[in-house]
């Protein structure tokens, strides 16, 4: 650094007696960083208010040397910096900027702060030494910044350990738990070969029994016939049950075949079942709109059977039997309100009928495996079919529930994907 009028005299007489306005260094009065002068001698002979914040005293202009410190030490904050060491008297001493060196300040009162000095020598314009400018960078937030990085990175890495160890244990868990589930899984399908074969058989005896003593009917009295008929009603209702509960065990087992699956036919063929139960009932049955969509075909198939023939069995006596099946596309708001999978289209098909209906506080329950409303001598029936209904919607991916109100009708919602999901 080159001062044009550098005076090598000591301050009071260069700056004691100046106006305020003239002084040559009111720059560095405005400064936030501490900065002080030294005479080539190394007594101070300026400082600004932020070097005396930063030193916690104001040193004596003229006879403090090198710096207004009162203890100077490493960074490791206890080995001491001699005064006649620090970064001020070296640049004083050779000549030449320093860079580089940070220290650690203690003040008077005890408070630490840790300091990186920039001092520069000043040189006339002969290139005489004329006295040294060191400008103090209090970097203490930037060391405790520095220190909670540290800690937090450290805890990171233990943290990280830890849920690296929690994940392992997890892992081995359920590794261990899908060993379990696939010899539950085979012991499941050891059940449903047992149950579509050892069980039916006896059935069948005894509805061929049955078959048989019906043709002596006229020989037995009529206690005897009545039991006869409890006999074959009850067999063939065991019967169903199995092959119901069979179908419902197995569902999340069997090979699922995806593929488009136009609704409009699955409807047709329904209707095609149920024609004899249809004109029973005199039911009229509308749909408008049904899409086409990716899907189990067998699926999709019992799912209309079982929400239609739930229709059919709960329409008014007397009364005719109204089904209205419509379809719509989901729109993206309520999409997110039934949370799914936002990046798929969606459509919410409506089965409506006009039946004995139930209360919407059993909305729920009607979708529970074995779970009846009604009286199995009014209603026929296993209490599988709306439970098998949401098995297959859930494997879909979709949601299904019901409106209903009693003696009002049932509104049962479907809400399936238009796409593969999967």
């Amino acid at each position: 650094m080159v001062a044009d009028n550098f005076s090598g005299t000591g301050y009071k007489d260069t700056l004691a007696d100046l106006p305020k306005s003239e002084h040559p260094y009111q720059l560095a009065e405005g400064l936030a960083a501490a900065i002080y002068v030294c005479d080539t001698n190394g007594y101070i002979k300026y400082f600004n208010k932020a070097a005396a914040d930063l030193w916690g005293r104001e040193p004596e202009i003229g006879n403090d040397l090198w710096c207004g410190s009162w203890k100077i030490y490493e960074p490791d904050g206890i080995t001491t910096v001699l005064l006649d060491t620090c970064p001020m008297a070296v640049a004083l001493k050779e000549g030449r900027s320093v860079r580089g060196k940070e220290v650690l300040v203690e003040r008077p009162d005890g408070v630490r702060r840790n300091v990186m000095p920039y001092p520069d020598p000043i040189f006339d314009n002969a290139g005489k030494l004329v006295g040294a400018v060191n400008m103090l960078v209090d970097i203490t937030h930037l060391k405790e910044n520095e220190k909670a990085l540290k800690e937090s990175d450290e805890r990171y890495r233990q943290i990280a350990a830890e849920l690296e160890k929690r994940v392992e244990e997890r892992t081995k868990d359920l590794n261990e738990a899908n060993l379990s589930l696939n010899r539950i899984n085979s012991e499941l399908e050891q059940f449903a070969f047992i149950a579509s074969h050892e069980l039916q058989e006896p059935l069948r005896k005894i509805r061929t029994f049955s078959e048989r003593l019906e043709t002596k009917a006229t020989t037995l009295d009529d206690n005897a016939q009545a039991y006869l008929h409890k006999i074959k009603n009850a067999s063939d209702r065991m019967s169903t049950l199995i092959s119901n509960l069979l179908t419902y065990s197995r569902l999340g087992y069997l090979n699922k075949q995806f593929e488009k699956v136009p609704l409009n036919e699955v409807l047709k063929n329904v209707l095609s079942d149920f024609e004899v139960t249809i004109e029973q009932k005199n039911a009229v049955i509308t749909s408008s709109g049904l899409p086409e969509i990716y899907a189990v075909p067998l699926q999709m198939n019992q799912l209309f059977h079982n929400i239609i023939g739930n229709s059919l069995k709960f329409s008014k006596t007397g009364a005719t039997c109204e089904i209205n099946i419509t379809s719509r596309n989901l729109p993206s708001e309520e999409i997110k309100k039934y949370q799914l999978n936002e990046d798929l289209a969606w459509c919410e098909i409506l089965f409506k009928d006009n039946g004995i209906g139930f209360s919407q506080e059993y909305a729920e329950t009607v979708f529970y495996i074995f779970e009846r409303l009604n009286s199995r001598d009014q209603y026929e029936g296993t209490g599988i079919g709306l439970a098998l209904c949401k098995k297959i919607v859930t494997m879909h991916g979709g949601k299904i529930f019901a409106e209903s109100q009693e003696n009002a009708g049932t509104v049962f919602h479907v809400i399936l994907p238009l796409d593969a999901t999967m």
